[in-house]
Protein backbone atom coordinates (compact mmCIF):
# COMPACT_ATOMS: atom_id res chain seq x y z
CA UNK A 1 0.00 0.00 0.00
CA UNK A 2 3.02 2.61 0.86
CA UNK A 3 4.78 1.76 -2.61
CA UNK A 4 1.35 2.32 -4.40
CA UNK A 5 0.58 5.20 -2.28
CA UNK A 6 4.11 6.60 -3.15
CA UNK A 7 3.73 6.46 -6.73
CA UNK A 8 0.63 8.62 -6.91
CA UNK A 9 2.52 11.32 -4.64
CA UNK A 10 5.74 11.83 -6.94
CA UNK A 11 4.55 14.90 -7.56
CA UNK A 12 4.12 15.91 -3.84
CA UNK A 13 7.97 16.24 -2.05
CA UNK A 14 6.30 17.14 1.39
CA UNK A 15 4.55 13.99 1.71
CA UNK A 16 6.18 11.35 3.91
CA UNK A 17 4.99 7.93 4.23
CA UNK A 18 5.51 5.37 7.40
CA UNK A 19 5.02 2.07 8.20
CA UNK A 20 5.16 2.04 12.25
CA UNK A 21 2.92 0.54 14.74
CA UNK A 22 0.78 3.43 15.86
CA UNK A 23 0.28 2.06 19.39
CA UNK A 24 4.01 2.14 20.02
CA UNK A 25 5.53 4.87 17.31
CA UNK A 26 6.40 8.18 19.80
CA UNK A 27 5.12 11.20 17.53
CA UNK A 28 7.26 14.64 18.19
CA UNK A 29 4.85 17.34 19.67
CA UNK A 30 3.39 19.49 17.23
CA UNK A 31 5.03 17.74 14.06
CA UNK A 32 2.50 16.99 11.45
CA UNK A 33 0.33 19.03 9.66
CA UNK A 34 -2.22 16.65 8.97
CA UNK A 35 -2.72 12.68 10.06
CA UNK A 36 -5.18 10.95 7.96
CA UNK A 37 -6.21 7.28 8.29
CA UNK A 38 -8.63 4.81 6.34
CA UNK A 39 -10.12 2.19 7.68
CA UNK A 40 -7.91 1.50 10.28
CA UNK A 41 -8.97 3.37 13.21
CA UNK A 42 -11.67 -0.01 14.60
CA UNK A 43 -8.78 -1.53 15.64
CA UNK A 44 -7.26 0.61 17.84
CA UNK A 45 -8.17 1.70 20.93
CA UNK A 46 -9.23 5.17 20.12
CA UNK A 47 -9.72 7.01 23.77
CA UNK A 48 -5.68 6.04 24.62
CA UNK A 49 -4.65 7.20 20.68
CA UNK A 50 -6.77 10.05 19.68
CA UNK A 51 -4.93 12.37 22.51
CA UNK A 52 -1.44 11.40 21.26
CA UNK A 53 -2.12 11.98 18.14
CA UNK A 54 -3.44 15.57 18.59
CA UNK A 55 -0.41 16.26 20.68
CA UNK A 56 1.44 15.38 17.36
CA UNK A 57 -0.44 17.65 14.91
CA UNK A 58 0.65 21.53 14.69
CA UNK A 59 -1.27 24.30 15.18
CA UNK A 60 -4.26 24.46 12.28
CA UNK A 61 -3.24 20.86 11.79
CA UNK A 62 -5.96 18.56 10.65
CA UNK A 63 -7.15 14.73 11.86
CA UNK A 64 -9.12 12.98 8.89
CA UNK A 65 -10.51 9.95 9.73
CA UNK A 66 -12.56 7.53 7.45
CA UNK A 67 -13.63 4.16 9.22
CA UNK A 68 -16.21 1.86 8.71
CA UNK A 69 -19.36 2.30 10.54
CA UNK A 70 -21.99 -0.17 12.26
CA UNK A 71 -26.09 0.12 11.77
CA UNK A 72 -27.69 1.75 14.42
CA UNK A 73 -30.86 2.55 13.30
CA UNK A 74 -33.61 2.20 10.75
CA UNK A 75 -31.93 4.55 8.66
CA UNK A 76 -29.11 2.71 8.18
CA UNK A 77 -30.51 0.03 7.28
CA UNK A 78 -32.38 1.88 4.89
CA UNK A 79 -29.71 3.29 3.10
CA UNK A 80 -28.67 -0.45 2.27
CA UNK A 81 -31.42 -0.13 -0.40
CA UNK A 82 -28.91 2.34 -2.23
CA UNK A 83 -25.58 1.02 -1.01
CA UNK A 84 -25.95 -2.83 -1.38
CA UNK A 85 -26.65 -2.51 -5.31
CA UNK A 86 -24.04 0.61 -5.76
CA UNK A 87 -21.42 -1.75 -4.16
CA UNK A 88 -22.20 -4.68 -6.43
CA UNK A 89 -21.77 -2.65 -9.58
CA UNK A 90 -18.57 -0.48 -8.04
CA UNK A 91 -16.97 -4.17 -7.36
CA UNK A 92 -18.01 -5.37 -10.48
CA UNK A 93 -16.88 -2.37 -12.87
CA UNK A 94 -13.34 -1.49 -10.57
CA UNK A 95 -13.06 -5.90 -9.95
CA UNK A 96 -13.89 -6.42 -13.26
CA UNK A 97 -15.30 -9.62 -12.19
CA UNK A 98 -11.77 -11.10 -10.93
CA UNK A 99 -12.99 -13.98 -8.55
CA UNK A 100 -10.86 -13.75 -5.02
CA UNK A 101 -9.37 -17.29 -3.92
CA UNK A 102 -10.49 -19.07 -1.21
CA UNK A 103 -8.07 -18.18 0.64
CA UNK A 104 -8.59 -14.57 0.51
CA UNK A 105 -11.88 -14.92 1.34
CA UNK A 106 -11.25 -16.82 4.17
CA UNK A 107 -8.81 -14.19 5.23
CA UNK A 108 -11.40 -11.65 4.90
CA UNK A 109 -14.09 -13.65 6.66
CA UNK A 110 -11.61 -13.93 9.34
CA UNK A 111 -10.69 -10.36 9.57
CA UNK A 112 -14.60 -9.19 9.78
CA UNK A 113 -15.23 -11.61 12.46
CA UNK A 114 -12.65 -10.08 14.83
CA UNK A 115 -13.61 -6.13 13.90
CA UNK A 116 -15.22 -4.22 15.64
CA UNK A 117 -17.14 -1.32 14.40
CA UNK A 118 -18.23 1.90 16.37
CA UNK A 119 -21.93 2.86 15.95
CA UNK A 120 -22.30 6.98 14.31
CA UNK A 121 -23.20 7.78 17.73
CA UNK A 122 -20.41 6.36 19.29
CA UNK A 123 -18.19 7.82 16.95
CA UNK A 124 -19.73 11.10 17.66
CA UNK A 125 -19.56 10.80 21.68
CA UNK A 126 -15.96 9.71 21.09
CA UNK A 127 -14.46 12.32 18.55
CA UNK A 128 -17.00 15.34 19.64
CA UNK A 129 -15.70 14.27 23.32
CA UNK A 130 -12.01 13.88 22.78
CA UNK A 131 -11.68 16.98 20.10
CA UNK A 132 -14.33 19.52 20.72
CA UNK A 133 -15.33 20.90 17.74
CA UNK A 134 -14.77 17.38 15.28
CA UNK A 135 -17.57 17.09 12.29
CA UNK A 136 -18.67 13.50 12.25
CA UNK A 137 -20.50 12.30 9.57
CA UNK A 138 -21.90 9.26 8.18
CA UNK A 139 -21.18 8.29 4.45
CA UNK A 140 -22.87 5.70 2.25
CA UNK A 141 -21.16 2.01 1.44
CA UNK A 142 -20.91 1.46 5.66
CA UNK A 143 -18.29 4.66 6.45
CA UNK A 144 -18.26 7.30 8.31
CA UNK A 145 -15.93 10.20 8.73
CA UNK A 146 -14.37 12.43 11.71
CA UNK A 147 -12.49 15.71 10.59
CA UNK A 148 -10.88 17.72 13.35
CA UNK A 149 -8.70 21.12 13.11
CA UNK A 150 -6.43 21.82 15.68
CA UNK A 151 -6.97 24.85 16.82
CA UNK A 152 -4.57 27.75 16.43
CA UNK A 153 -2.35 28.75 19.86
CA UNK A 154 -5.04 31.26 21.41
CA UNK A 155 -3.86 34.61 22.22
CA UNK A 156 -4.82 35.60 25.85
CA UNK A 157 -6.22 38.75 26.20
CA UNK A 158 -6.12 40.40 29.72
CA UNK A 159 -8.26 43.23 30.64
CA UNK A 160 -7.09 46.42 32.75
CA UNK A 161 -9.26 47.90 35.18
CA UNK A 162 -8.95 51.01 36.19
CA UNK A 163 -9.21 51.73 39.31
Amino acid sequence: MIAVAKQHSQAYANIDFRVADILKKEFPSEQFDAIVSIATFHHLPLKNLLPRLQTALKPGGKLVILDLVQHETIQDRLSDVIAVPLNWIWRILKNRNIKQSPEAKAAWQEHFRTDNFLTLSQAQHIYTRSCPGAKVRKHLFWRYSAVWEKPTATVQITEEREL
